[in-house]
């Protein structure tokens, strides 16, 4: 059995599920039935019982796509900084005879390759310098809210702004739009995503929002 909503907003020692249910990240067991470790957002995923914190440093992990900034460019090394606290380093494939095209101060899009007792590495596959857009900062347990399940939140976005959004797992976000007023409809649809995370009807509140700030339009596809 099932003690509480989707999405519903739980405390550490909160009963969560019995009865043979399989516990996931947030949580633990105690004579068979799940509590919550830390508080967050309670979801069934695939069966398994999880809480999604709703605060807390980013950690990262292998696959993870990151926003990032180039703090430093050395000769065998780019570094980037991933979260004000976090450096993670690019490093030029042995394959590759030109140089990574990317200064200090850039912005870059890149996955997490590996990450342990070393460093985060990221990879140089996919790496996408973004010139241009708004760079939103937000508490990396809400990037889960603001992506959606299988994306879906971030199309919303897309759609009813008009704007092109590069979500990093570390809670860097960059907001780019064909003018500034649409640029501002997204970023106050982020904040809302962020402050709101845990409270149902988010999406149409969402909606609602952009379609208001942006003259009831319903944006590009």
């Amino acid at each position: 059995m099932i003690y509480f909503t989707e999405n519903e907003l739980v405390i550490p020692g909160q009963l969560l599920a019995d009865n043979g249910r399989r516990n996931g990240f947030g949580t633990y067991v105690r004579h068979g039935k799940i509590y919550a470790s830390t508080t967050g957002l309670a979801r069934v995923v695939n069966g398994v019982v999880r809480v999604i914190p709703v605060s807390g440093r980013y950690k990262p992990q292998r696959g993870d796509k990151v926003v990032g900034i180039v703090s430093d460019i050395k000769p065998n090394a780019v570094e980037v900084d991933i979260s004000g606290e976090l450096t993670a380093v690019l490093k030029p494939s042995e394959r590759e005879s030109t140089p990574l095209m990317i200064d200090i101060g850039d912005c870059v899009y890149a996955e997490v390759k590996t990450t342990g007792i070393r460093g985060t590495v990221l990879s140089n596959e996919g790496l996408q310098r973004i010139t241009s857009g708004l760079l939103v900062t937000i508490n990396p347990a809400k990037v889960p809210r603001l992506i959606g399940k299988k994306g879906s939140m971030v199309q919303i976005l897309r759609k009813e702004s008009g704007c092109d959004f590069w979500v990093g797992r570390n809670g860097l976000v960059v907001v780019s739009g064909p003018n500034p007023s649409s640029e501002f409809a997204a970023v106050s649809a982020i904040n809302l995503i962020e402050r709101e995370a845990h409270i149902p009807g988010l999406t149409e509140r969402v909606i609602q929002l952009l379609r208001k700030l942006r003259g009831g339009g319903s944006g590009q596809a």
